[in-house]
């Protein structure tokens, strides 16, 4: 960091973006002692914060529920001078979890706050925060990540290109949620059975049949649906721009169908989506978008 940091920071984006991984270079920029390119993670105070035994280093990690106990303890940390005599930060992940009464106690050390001290929050949204809390901060939006650069990010940790491909295109820009698809079995087991029933309707009679093989995955309701979308928009995207290529048989069928029919199969996820949050049977639902998707296929 170069120039006088703002005193507050309030992080926000989408799980999985590196929030918490930028509030924390910011924090270790801070305390680091290399007179250049901060942090230089070879300095001593570099080597205390990423052990976590910094002395000045202050963090409430994520969780569920952040109580005004957890804040005050916090606070008065802040009135002890700092160890090494710079700055102390204070880092506040999943800043949305503070109670109404946690989030009061930490806005009267926002409105006075310490010279010493920068406060460094992340939070997927701003709904949960105060508006006090968030006028006093410097807003920093972080947007979801591209496709390609999910994708990239978990060819680096060894993930094979085509797991990391399917992945980043259901992550929503997210490289923690692709992580957590690509190291989960169970959902690729789902993907499986998704596209083999999908692929397994040829006419009305074949409806029950794909019905019956997702009967029991009402759970994974929002994971069918994200695999159904991300399949019609990756062939739409291989019929309007020629980019990417079938991965499985039902997809080979899409590939050959027109932009048309693959727009309104996606306004029929979208339709899904909103009869199952009504509460129509998973059943109920699922025959009716399989059902008009073989009547589309027929017309076409």
């Amino acid at each position: 960091m170069s120039g006088a940091p703002v005193h507050a920071a309030l992080i926000v984006g989408p799980a999985g973006v590196g929030k918490r991984t930028l509030a924390a270079l910011l924090a270790q920029s801070l305390h680091c002692s290399a007179p250049h390119r901060k942090p230089c993670g070879i300095c001593p105070s570099c080597v205390r914060f990423a052990s976590g035994s910094h002395p000045d280093a202050h963090r409430i990690q994520q969780q569920k529920r952040i109580l005004i106990d957890e804040v005050r303890a916090l606070i008065a940390a802040l009135s002890i001078v700092a160890y090494e005599g710079g700055v102390k930060t204070i880092q506040i992940e999943n800043a949305e979890a503070m109670t109404p009464q946690a989030q009061n106690a930490l806005l009267k050390t926002l409105e006075e706050p310490p010279g010493d001290t920068v406060f460094l929050l992340t939070a997927v949204s701003l709904a949960q925060i105060l508006p006090t809390i968030r006028s006093r901060c410097r807003i920093v939006q972080l947007p979801p990540m591209a496709e390609e650069a999910v994708r990239e990010a978990l060819e680096r940790r060894g993930i094979s290109r085509d797991i990391a491909a399917r992945a980043a295109a259901l992550s929503g820009g997210s490289v923690g949620e692709a992580l957590k698809m690509a190291e989960d079995g169970a959902f690729w087991q789902l993907q499986a059975r998704v596209m083999q029933a999908m692929d397994s309707v040829r006419s009305p009679v074949d409806v029950w049949k794909a019905v019956e093989a997702l009967k029991d995955d009402r759970p994974a309701a929002a994971d069918v649906c994200g695999l159904l979308e991300t399949s019609l928009r990756s062939m739409l995207r291989l019929r309007t721009a020629g980019k990417g290529m079938p991965a499985n048989a039902w997809e080979e069928t899409l590939a050959g169908m027109g932009p048309r029919f693959l727009i309104k199969r996606l306004e029929a996820v979208q339709t899904l989506r909103r009869m199952l949050a009504s509460n129509i049977s998973w059943h109920a639902a699922l025959e009716r978008f399989i059902l008009e998707y073989v009547e589309d296929v027929w017309q076409s």
